[in-house]
């Protein structure tokens, strides 16, 4: 009888660390907010901004410029340079947890709020 309690409070503590360890890796991954935009002019210019997943910021419809042009990628993972996205393009931009946008205009956000940009195909 004592193996079989044993045995189930193991099952249980082991069971218990599985999932704390998945929350915390779902929620780190959370954390980035995903948004959708589209290039519309050179220097990283985006507008038609658009919430997708992660964590929803304050961004209002309008145009923005990423002040970033080393983290970009294709839809397979390679490095692209900003003159290979052109006007038209879609992008997924992902920004750490909170942006502060300039209050230019169009918006400037810089580079330290942009984790990673990448064409859309």
């Amino acid at each position: 009888m004592k193996k079989i309690i044993l045995s189930c409070i193991m099952l249980m503590l082991f069971l218990g660390a599985c999932s704390s360890t998945s929350t915390v890796e779902n929620n780190s991954q959370n954390k980035n907010a995903i948004y959708s935009a589209t290039i519309y002019d050179a220097n990283l210019r985006v507008d038609k901004i658009k919430w997708v997943s992660g964590e929803k910021l304050n961004l209002q419809e309008g145009k923005y410029e990423l002040e970033s042009s080393d983290n970009i990628f294709d839809q397979k993972g390679d490095k692209i340079k900003v003159e290979d996205l052109v006007v038209g393009d879609t992008v997924k931009v992902y920004f750490s947890p909170q942006v502060v946008v300039k209050e230019t205009e169009p918006g400037q956000i810089a580079s330290k709020y942009v984790k990673k940009i990448v064409k859309s195909e």
